[in-house]
């Protein structure tokens, strides 16, 4: 959206206008949409009411048959990406992109990086980039040439602060877990130079921003994106009061997940979204499993876009008896503790069992000493009571991971 400023009302008109294109593009490419559409009029949606009649896609629909989502020929497409996530059964969701939509992810990465990285900044990436259109490999194009951006191995956490001294980065990016450990280990002062860090690809909880932010005396923001989107959606601005938008782009939704209907603003429910300008796998009403809200009022920095706050996948968590523990919860809790890097947890029966990660702790016993089991039940005393009530009747048990771990993976984090 460029030219004249505008306001919600000038927003919500070009969503309109480019909602009938991109319905459009659908309905005549994509045989999926052509069976959806089918009984709606040429030119709908006539307001966004009338789209909001439309069935949701489910990821589901998209894994079953990828290539009736392709809304172009086999030769306009130059990137194939293969999602194989907990959200889906069975075969991953292939998505096709076309030129125009790696072109249009380097413009959203070029103009995000320019609001906190300054020019001839330079930025450590802990994403994989190794693959033309992958996350790392469009993040290094989007900056170039006023800004650098050099690439590091998720898999080489060791190394990865020795980077970032060595090229003086001022920005670090990568995943939460990933950067905490980073940030807890024993080499964390390697990271005293950054300004800046952008934490993506996974949920971040509020006492892990603040445990990076107090490691290296920097500004933490949160970026929130899908591979279905080519990797855009949401950032967060240096207010750090939730998730701007990227509303020309994208229209987002939130839903009650049972009955479908639009949750009030402010109320909690799963994030569905439409991809206004995609044009190889256009996405209509495409409901993401992520929980999130729309924040009421207007933000602090002036924006007048929109704001998310995003808190995990809605289906991420342990089941103890009749009670549901949701991940972003546990992740609240825990990663308060001061030493905790990264953890995993399962059940076995009802009982959880966490398998933890604490960087710069010595190798020793695989169980807990007194003292971080201290740590670790204080922290899980912070839960909600319902949690609280469930873990007294289940009771968790903690061990430490016995293989080295190096703290940095590129795999989101998911209860078992």
């Amino acid at each position: 959206m460029t030219g004249a400023p505008f306001d919600r009302a000038g927003i919500e008109r070009y969503q309109l206008e480019h909602l009938r294109a991109v319905v459009g593009r659908a309905r005549r490419g994509s045989p999926f949409y052509a069976r959806r559409l089918s009984g709606r009029p040429e030119g709908f949606p006539a307001t966004m009411e009338d789209f909001f009649g439309l069935e949701p896609t489910l990821p589901s629909d998209l894994a079953s048959n990828p290539t009736n989502f392709m809304a172009v020929s086999q030769d306009e497409i130059a990137r194939v990406v293969t999602l194989r996530t907990s959200g889906t059964a069975g075969e991953g969701k292939r998505l096709f992109f076309a030129e125009e939509d790696i072109a249009a992810t380097i413009e959203i990465f070029r103009v995000g990086m320019a609001t906190f990285l300054p020019h001839g900044g330079r930025a450590l990436v802990l994403l994989p980039g190794e693959r033309p259109g992958s996350i790392g490999d469009l993040l290094v194009r989007a900056v170039a040439p006023e800004r650098e951006c050099a690439l590091h191995s998720p898999l080489d956490g060791r190394t990865a602060l020795e980077h970032v001294a060595e090229i003086g980065a001022q920005c670090l990016v990568g995943m939460p877990a990933q950067v905490l450990s980073l940030a807890r280990g024993p080499d964390f002062r390697l990271g005293g130079g950054l300004s800046q860090v952008l934490l993506c690809a996974d949920y971040a909880a509020p006492s892990l921003v603040s445990a990076i932010e107090r490691a290296w005396g920097c500004a933490v923001r949160r970026h929130y994106g899908l591979t279905e989107t080519l990797y855009g959606g949401a950032l967060e601005c240096e207010e750090r009061a939730g998730l701007h938008v990227m509303e020309g782009n994208y229209l987002f939704e939130v839903l009650d997940p049972r009955t479908l209907a639009p949750m009030p603003e402010g109320e909690f429910g799963e994030v569905a979204l439409t991809t206004l300008r995609a044009t190889g796998t256009p996405l209509l009403r495409y409901r993401t499993g992520d929980r999130g809200r729309f924040i009421p009022g207007a933000c602090r920095c002036g924006s007048i876009l929109r704001r998310l706050e995003i808190t995990g996948r809605m289906s991420n968590g342990i089941q103890i008896g009749v009670e549901f523990i949701p991940m972003h919860e546990l992740d609240e809790a825990l990663f308060g503790v001061p030493w905790l890097g990264d953890y995993a947890v399962a059940t076995d029966g009802d009982r959880p069992v966490f398998a933890l990660h604490a960087p710069a702790r010595a190798a020793g016993s695989p169980e807990p000493a007194a003292g971080e089991l201290s740590d670790l039940k204080a922290a899980l005393d912070r839960l909600p009571q319902r949690a609280k009530s469930a873990l007294e009747k289940a009771p968790p048990s903690f061990r430490f991971r016995t293989k080295e771990h190096d703290g940095v993976t590129s795999v989101k984090r998911v209860a078992r």
